[in-house]
């Protein structure tokens, strides 16, 4: 068969050196060697391409060997690309391979890998950061809080611990008529707020009882539960709060504790009145507050021997009484503290606020709020979140106010004015909860909630989200 040049080699004669290495595919291969075959130009070209490659391989004593420095130097530079073509050498055309490159490559390749890292922590922090706990029923738990401070603290703890029993579920009496406490004292004289401060400061001796408790239901009638009261002098005072059906429901135990400092207080006037009146067997003396107004707000009756308050009653506006209690029996000098009673949550006195780091939460832990002075506090930080807790009180009135993590479900604020109840307030500041609630009045609340951290709904940041995700993710959450 005689050979006749092809006119088109250029299209072969790129692959010639490939094809010399059979590096290429097998249709390609099959093609330029069916092109070799019948051109004697690309023919002699592939052998020069041969020649050359059988004269780069040849053994070290082969007279055309290249010299043995030059080849332990191309080795050197080829590194880990020594067996591969020259024009499979990554980079540019014609560029050998260098240590220099390979550790740029190797750098480029260990950054992209930590970048790509890095953004997948990022990413996976932003969906994993926590959200507050969404909160349902923050006006019950604001009350609640108010109630366990009230009855921890020793403020008028029966009416405290009847209240704390029915927010946790206890069934109240019927409710029935009942109106304010008759009596024969006559002939008021006005007293200093120190000196009925003295008379009411309530660390009577050791006693046993029962007292009643009337909690009005916001339409003219009231709500009875009976609480066996234990008090042992300097030790404690254990509260049995009894149902509906007389049952003991729960108890609790309260250690001692001198509760409220008696600061300037309300603008009210303090009243003794002349004679005494008997309470469950005993002579009592009677105390009156009033109002600006000159309005009957509260009464009490005092034991004329022990200094123990035997009977309180609270008025409204139109003087009509919104909650009563007192002993309906009493024994003096001796008292049984129950094994079975729940030591109530404690709080730290005033006086250790001024350790560094006890306030959290909140920005700032008002010693004042609304004329009431700070009488104690508690906080936790534990895995199932923060919380602060702080109470004031003049001796008089109380009023608690709790920071802690979680979101209102569906508001960013929630009052609650229901009669014979605490007053309650409870509003979104960031990612966390503030609740006020008092035993005083409505300008109370508002007063003490214009002091505090405003309403502000939970909106975090990008950068927010993630700092919370990462701290979820290292355990630090």
């Amino acid at each position: 068969m005689t050979e006749v040049p092809t006119p088109d080699c250029e299209r072969y004669r790129q692959d010639l050196s490939a094809f010399a290495d059979e590096t290429l595919s097998a249709r390609r291969w099959e093609q330029v060697g069916y092109h070799v075959a019948g051109c004697p130009d690309c023919r002699s070209e592939l052998a020069s391409i041969r020649e050359v490659r059988r004269t780069l391989h040849a053994p070290a004593d082969s007279p055309s060997a290249i010299p043995q420095t030059l080849s332990e130097r191309l080795h050197e530079i080829a590194g880990e690309h020594i067996d591969a073509p020259l024009y499979m050498a990554a980079g540019p055309r014609c560029a050998l391979p260098s240590r220099r490159k390979r550790r740029n490559r190797r750098l480029f390749q260990s950054a992209a890998a930590v970048m790509s890292v890095l953004a997948s922590v990022l990413v996976i922090a932003f969906l994993v950061a926590p959200e507050p706990p969404t909160v349902s029923n923050a006006v019950t738990q604001a009350r609640e809080q108010f109630l366990l401070s009230t009855t921890a603290l020793s403020v008028n703890e029966a009416v405290g611990a009847v209240l704390l029993a029915h927010e946790r579920g206890a069934t109240l009496g019927s409710s029935q008529r009942q109106s304010a406490r008759s009596t024969m004292v006559h002939a008021p004289q006005r007293i200093t707020r120190a000196t009925a401060a003295a008379m009411l400061k309530g660390d009577g001796p050791t006693h046993s009882g029962v007292q009643r408790v009337w909690i009005s239901d916001g339409a003219a009638g009231f709500h009875v539960t009976d609480v066996k009261v234990d008090e042992m002098a300097d030790e404690g005072t254990s509260l049995v709060v009894m149902d509906a059906s007389g049952s003991r429901f729960v108890s609790w135990f309260v250690p001692s504790n001198v509760c409220c400092q008696m600061d300037e207080g309300p603008p009210w006037t303090f009243w003794k009145y002349g004679g005494m009146d008997q309470v469950a067997g005993r002579w009592a003396n009677v105390i009156e507050a009033r109002d600006a107004d000159d309005r009957r707000v509260a009464r009490w009756w005092v034991d004329r021997d022990g200094g123990l308050v035997l009977w309180s009653e609270r008025y409204d506006n139109h003087q009509k009484p919104t909650i009563i209690s007192g002993f309906t029996s009493l024994t003096m000098g001796e008292a049984h503290l129950s094994e079975q009673s729940d030591e109530l949550t404690g709080m730290d006195p005033v006086s250790s606020s001024g350790a560094r780091g006890w306030c959290h939460g909140l920005k700032h832990c008002p010693t004042s709020l609304g004329g009431l002075a700070l009488v104690a506090h508690s906080s936790s930080d534990v895995s199932g979140g923060t919380s602060m807790r702080l109470f004031y009180s003049d001796g008089f009135r109380g009023l608690s106010v709790v920071w802690s993590q979680g979101q209102l479900h569906g508001t960013n604020r929630i009052t609650d004015h229901t009669v014979g109840l605490p007053e309650v307030a409870v509003w979104q500041s960031g990612d966390g909860i503030v609740s006020v609630a008092t035993s005083g009045s409505v300008e109370l609340l508002d007063e003490a909630s214009h002091d505090l951290p405003g309403v502000h709904g939970w909106q975090p940041s990008v950068l927010e989200r993630i700092g919370r995700g990462l701290a979820r993710m290292t355990g630090i959450n």
